[in-house]
């Protein structure tokens, strides 16, 4: 089934962005959005620090393609084939339970522009539609409020009995026997 998914999920278009499989050559775009303090203010992590962790994360996303056929999107604007965020879900196991993680980030200068909105409604139809069995989870931290109102917009229910002491849980498909 992987290469069936694949050729699904392996590149999208909205109607404003191309959102497509990350390559290497997407590191120093992916570095500069995930080693921007000002986009990582609520990443538990906090930015990268350099091109190197950049390829490594990218090298960690294409392995998940590889595996699973379906993974985080690189987010083109196709005026311009200027990456401007990473977003979509990547399956992991949380709370002993495979699950898809909704995710997004974008670079400030694309900020206010509803591509969080767009990327995770696509990628959580796209879920229900093709990985019905696995339930989609985005874990929020309470002070980002920006990324709790794109969980709302796309329909994730808020789950409150799925918290933990940092982040807020919204999702869609979970079962209560996970």
């Amino acid at each position: 089934m992987p290469l069936e998914v694949q050729r699904i999920f392996e590149q999208v278009t909205t109607s404003r962005l191309i959102l497509r499989t990350p390559s290497l050559e997407d590191a120093p775009a992916v570095f500069s959005i995930e080693g921007d303090p000002e986009t990582n203010k609520y990443r538990p992590t906090g930015p990268m620090v350099d091109l190197g962790e950049a390829v490594k994360t990218i090298d960690r996303w294409r392995e998940d393609w590889l595996t699973n056929g379906y993974g985080y999107w690189s987010i083109v604007i196709p005026r311009t084939s200027e990456l401007v965020g990473i977003g979509g879900i990547r399956k992991m196991i949380w709370r002993e339970q495979d699950i898809l993680n909704l995710y997004y980030r974008f670079a400030p200068k694309a900020w206010g522009n509803g591509y969080a909105t767009e990327v995770a409604r696509v990628a959580v139809q796209m879920a229900v539609a093709y990985l019905p069995e696995l339930p989609v989870v985005a874990r929020i931290r309470p002070e980002n409020s920006a990324s709790i109102r794109v969980a709302q917009r796309v329909g994730l229910e808020r789950r409150k009995d799925l918290d933990t002491d940092e982040h807020l849980v919204f999702a869609a498909g979970w079962s209560n026997q996970g």
